[in-house]
């Protein structure tokens, strides 16, 4: 297992830094980044945040 490490922003600002786990094997899909982003933040559900790697 590997830890992704990546911040949040919001209109170009800073909100915060999440780590994700993954399996080198599979690729990454976009949509389970932003279901951990909203379940780790349910203050940004509907709002145009931008995941920076």
């Amino acid at each position: 297992m590997k830890t992704l490490i990546f911040d949040v922003m919001l209109n170009g600002r800073f909100v915060c830094t999440l780590r994700y786990k993954y399996c080198p094997l599979f690729p990454i899909e976009i949509d389970e980044l932003v279901k951990l982003v909203l379940s780790k933040r349910p203050t940004l559900k509907g709002k145009p945040f931008r995941i920076a790697f």
